[in-house]
């Protein structure tokens, strides 16, 4: 009371919060609440070795219901994990479309590169993990050797290799040189600047540049 907390409230203290001995008389009322809002009571959590005052640390991740009951300690719980952000994407959980996923997320959000759940995470697909990927949402930049998850929708959707057809309708996404009849090139693609599709001997960016046709072997820029 003299310090302003709640002394209804097990989860309102004035200073660091701690896990109270199993002798006290009342600890049945600290392990009944929920003191960080994560949907386990103070006392599973402590049962189960996770931390009751962190509403990431959690033995089955779930998404509470905001109480909106301003002032009560429910709301103050929920308040807690709304607060955090669990999954390391850059939107706090209670704005998170989806909490427990890192690669679902608002656009400009900046990640938590230190979240362990961020890190191993495979965002854009192209087979490295967020912590070890060169550029974690750009599914055409990766380690050699690195196999892509051609089931993930950013990298369906990208054209890696500037061929004109997208990764997932691709018949060979590393391939400039193979795609289907009409798709048009992105010849501003490295990759498809460096190959030589018609193999006359002028890479398909030289013959763009010279306003030859890369994709006919008989027309070149010089000398046949």
């Amino acid at each position: 009371t003299a310090n302003g907390s709640d002394p209804t409230d097990p989860c309102d203290v004035s200073g660091t919060a701690t896990v109270p001995d199993v002798s006290d008389p009342n600890y049945s009322v600290w392990a009944a609440a929920d003191c960080d809002g994560d949907g386990e009571t103070n006392g599973e959590e402590v049962m189960n070795g996770t931390e009751p005052f962190d509403p990431c640390s959690v033995t089955n991740a779930t998404i509470p219901t905001n109480p909106m009951m301003a002032g009560t300690p429910a709301q103050n719980a929920y308040d807690v994990w709304a607060a955090a952000d669990c999954d390391g994407d850059g939107d706090s959980n209670g704005t998170d479309a989806d909490p427990t996923d890192p690669c679902v997320f608002t656009a400009g959000s900046v990640a938590d590169t230190s979240n362990p759940i961020w890190q191993a995470a495979d965002c854009d697909g192209d087979g490295d993990s967020n912590g070890t990927d060169p550029a974690p949402n750009d599914p055409c930049v990766f380690t050699a050797g690195s196999t892509a998850d051609t089931s993930n929708a950013i990298w369906q959707a990208a054209d890696c290799d500037g061929d004109g057809d997208s990764n997932g309708t691709d018949p060979d996404p590393t391939n400039p040189c193979v795609f289907t009849a009409g798709s048009t090139a992105d010849t501003s693609n490295p990759i498809w600047q460096a190959a030589d599709c018609d193999g006359d001997g002028e890479t398909n960016g030289s013959e763009t540049a010279n306003g030859s046709d890369p994709t006919d072997p008989c027309d070149v820029s010089g000398t046949a």
